[in-house]
């Protein structure tokens, strides 16, 4: 096998494969030269080559969200891994597993005046779980010793998250050899996340004759902690609340948070309001739960999960229990957690339907394309078993307001909830799935991530559709922001550009603005191959005052 004759690039490929990382995204450059050339070569190794490191970085997000293990992402020194820093704080704020490997110059050179060198060391320090420097140096007893054993320990944190290796390499960098030794070394550490039963035994009598609420932010579908929950939910004084990106749905559960509490009279507010708090998953998108649940009087806040242990969303946090949730729950469920207690549960299912109900009611109007209208058209259309990928700002606080859709995977960018990298993230992931992956995403999002069009090759299963409201629409639904005389210019950015761009990467792109072509154009994305990239004009003054008036009508 050819490989580069530098051994500490072979140590670094060789620890990445003994440990399982195995696809690589690459963004051209001439200094990680040596660690292309080695990952071309190796017979275990997969290779992608993206040019922007920012949708490179991204890309690779969303593959290893799909494929549930690390992947690498290599670039050339100086400013090219700092466009990484996007993808990297996303991925660490929801424990994906992305190893950064970047090429530099000797150390030496640093701040020398040499050509791209800066101060590489360290560099997304704050952001990830390990960040280790290699220098390209003579091989020595000692230093080999110390570069296996610093490597075997990163990656053995990066299931928590982002890990980076800084490799600082001198020239020549295209130099190669047959290899005939192996760097590769594994250090075991066993970490055991099992829940004591006799902490289980303590909250189970912290919780008797309490009302329950479990809040499930962003997860990862998995039918064992469903199971779990939905028994653990059948308890009369639980309550489960859920969003899209939970991708948690039972009768048991309520699925549309804001919609529920929108209709909340504050009368009775009181009889909402848990003793107990669960927390588990990630990102909670719903501001209005938030505000909720710092003004409860909890008698307790337990928080579940391996990571961000120590998270205070609700300013009342009591116990952190490192565990998976599944564990937990199915651990509590062989315990007696009430007696004699109101029934929680009702008192919200019963808001949850009859918010749904009068959702069902609500006509938008039938003469103007507004936002609303496009989400509804497209949950009704959405075939079963589908990926649905969600743009950041208006997109998914939209989406919450509706039930999620039966059977589908809803997934997103919530570590940052940045605009930035949606559309990289969404080929990314359909890179490796064979489903149908539909991405909604908003036009001002779309447009910063542009470049991501020409990866279609790679994700010719997904399909887009731009919500396009000239501007970010979020503004326009936030007080504060839509009533101040910079808004139009400074917060909202209006703007006259479209998604027409998308055809010159060769997608089948079509765009509409009569509400008339709404749901035949919303069937041609989603049922056949005659679009693949539809842009929906709004009106963007209407769409807010339709947003408006649907939360009266539901009160």
């Amino acid at each position: 096998m050819i490989t580069s004759n530098k051994w500490v690039v072979q140590l670094v490929v060789d620890q990445c494969v003994e440990h399982g990382v195995t696809h690589w995204v690459f963004s051209p450059g001439s200094r990680n030269a040596p660690l292309a050339i080695s990952a071309d070569h190796h017979p275990k190794i997969e290779t992608i080559v993206i040019h922007d490191e920012r949708s490179a970085a991204f890309f690779a997000l969303g593959l290893a969200e799909k494929l549930g293990r690390p992947v690498a992402i290599c670039c050339t020194s100086g400013s090219a891994p700092t466009n990484y820093l996007p993808a990297v704080t996303e991925a660490f704020y929801r424990s994906i597993p992305l190893l950064v490997i970047s090429a530099d110059r000797p150390e030496a050179w640093t701040d020398q005046g040499d050509g791209q060198t800066i101060r590489q060391r360290n560099l997304f320090r704050d952001f990830t779980h390990r960040s280790l420097h290699l220098e390209d140096q003579k091989e020595d007893k000692t230093t080999l010793w110390q570069y296996q054993r610093q490597t075997a320990l990163l990656f053995n944190k990066l299931h928590l998250g982002p890990a980076h290796i800084n490799v600082g390499l001198a020239e020549p960098l295209y130099k190669t050899e047959d290899k005939k030794r192996f760097f590769h070394r594994t250090i075991s550490v066993v970490e055991n996340f099992t829940v004591d039963p006799s902490v289980l035994n303590n909250l189970s009598r912290l919780m008797l004759q309490k009302k329950i609420m479990v809040l499930c932010g962003q997860l990862p579908a998995s039918q064992g902690l469903q199971d779990a929950l939905e028994k653990f939910a059948h308890h009369d004084h639980v309550v489960v609340l859920t969003e899209n990106t939970s991708n948690l749905s039972s009768s048991r559960f309520i699925p549309c948070i804001d919609r529920s509490l929108n209709c909340i009279d504050d009368a009775v507010a009181s009889e909402f309001l848990p003793d107990v708090l669960i927390s588990i998953g990630g990102a909670i998108v719903s501001k209005r739960i938030k505000s909720f649940l710092r003004k409860a009087p909890l008698t307790a806040h337990i928080r579940v999960g391996i990571d961000f242990r120590e998270m205070d969303t609700y300013q009342q946090l009591t116990h952190s229990i490192i565990a998976q949730p599944t564990d937990f729950f199915t651990g509590l469920s062989g315990m007696t957690i009430g007696l004699e207690v109101p029934n929680y549960f009702n008192v919200w299912k019963k808001l949850d339907l009859e918010a749904n109900r009068k959702m069902t009611a609500f006509q938008a109007p039938k003469d103007v394309l507004v936002d609303f209208n496009v989400y509804k058209s497209f949950l009704n259309r959405v075939p079963e078993h589908s990926v649905i990928h969600l743009g950041n700002s208006s997109v998914i606080r939209y989406m919450q307001l509706f039930d999620p859709a039966k059977a589908c995977i809803h997934l997103s960018n919530r570590g940052t909830s940045g605009i930035d990298g949606c559309l990289s993230t969404a080929m990314g992931y359909a890179s490796k799935d064979d489903r149908l992956n539909v991405l909604i995403i908003g036009d001002v999002s779309f447009l910063y991530d542009v470049s991501a069009l020409q990866l279609q090759d790679l994700s010719p299963n997904l399909k887009i559709l731009i919500v396009n409201n000239q501007g970010g629409g979020i503004f326009n639904i936030i007080d504060g922001a839509k009533d101040s005389p910079q808004c139009e210019k400074y917060f909202e950015a209006k703007h006259s550009r479209n998604g027409a761009v998308s055809a010159s990467y060769g997608w089948k792109y079509a765009c509409i603005e009569e509400v008339e072509l709404l749901d035949e154009a919303m069937n041609k994305l989603l049922l056949t191959t005659d679009i693949n990239c539809l842009e929906i004009r709004t009106n963007k003054h209407q769409s807010p005052q339709v947003l408006n008036s649907f939360f009266n009508f539901i009160k």
